[in-house]
């Protein structure tokens, strides 16, 4: 009985709307971002994405010109 009346109050915290999110929320951020940057939400998504990929991409490049130099070093 306990852990239902718990496991039921810490979800109804999370499970506030019957959405996923506030969609009054949602609508005031694509607002804001919108005044801000002046771009739309797919050219944001567009830029995020490419920067989330070329992050680790660049990671690895770096560590493979390293032991490249290292390889040649040792030589």
């Amino acid at each position: 009985m306990w852990i239902e009346t718990t496991l039921h109050s810490a979800l109804g915290l999370i499970l506030h709307h019957s959405e996923y999110v506030d969609p009054t929320l949602v609508d005031w951020l694509k607002d804001k971002i919108n005044q801000i940057t002046g771009v739309s939400a797919t050219t944001i998504v567009v830029v995020l994405g490419v920067a989330t990929a070329a992050f680790p991409i660049g990671l690895m490049a770096l560590a493979l010109r390293r032991a490249r130099r290292a390889r040649r070093h040792n030589r």
